[in-house]
């Protein structure tokens, strides 16, 4: 009984590369991994965030952090 839910398991986790495999191959086929840079900084101007390693080179250094949250603690 035991070799069949052995063989079952890796059935199914073959089947997940094999899926995984194809995503894969079809994204590069398809070219979804050209021009990660310019979706990176389309996605960054959309959010209102500024590319922290052009701010580096500007010499504008680290963004500022948060104040903490809670109050005023003495």
């Amino acid at each position: 009984m035991i070799e069949h839910l052995t063989l079952g398991e890796f059935a199914v986790a073959f089947l997940m590369s094999l899926a995984a495999l194809c995503a894969f191959v079809w994204g590069a086929a398809t070219g979804a991994f050209r021009g990660m840079e310019a979706i990176k900084h389309q996605v960054l101007r959309v959010e209102g965030i500024e590319d922290v390693g052009a701010a580096s080179r500007r010499g504008a250094g680290a963004p500022p952090a948060e104040a903490p949250r809670g109050g005023n603690r003495r």
